[in-house]
């Protein structure tokens, strides 16, 4: 996949590029904003439609699980954290006002991370 856009909640202009390189956000921004930043009109509704842009493994859709967090700036904890999709529009803000720890605040660790083989 590479990266997508995940809409923030359905009634806001907040917008998320996801990478599935690193699971994390990469940007965020108003749908001008990531439109500027090179993201099609077709990926921006799709993801106003479906709540993401990614139509493979649909990551970030409304009714999605928790997305694996891998990265972020201010971290507290090892392994892959967990960002419930109702916290996005939150952790969205708070990254875009700077505030990282309150955004790392919002993720929980995986109850049942997968083992290495």
């Amino acid at each position: 996949m590479g990266r997508c856009v995940i809409k923030a909640a359905r009634d806001a202009d907040l917008y998320l590029e996801w990478s599935s390189v690193v699971d994390a956000c990469t940007r965020i921004g108003t749908r001008a904003e990531l439109r500027a930043g090179g993201h099609s009109e077709e990926a921006l509704e799709r993801a106003d439609r479906t709540g993401t842009s990614d139509r493979v493994a649909r990551l970030g859709h409304w009714d999605d699980e928790p997305l694996g967090v891998g990265t972020t700036e201010h971290r507290q904890q090892e392994g892959v954290l967990l960002l419930d999709r109702t916290d996005l529009a939150a952790f969205a803000r708070f990254l875009a006002a700077g505030d990282s720890q309150a955004a790392e605040a919002l993720l929980k660790p995986d109850p049942e991370p997968r083992s290495e083989t």
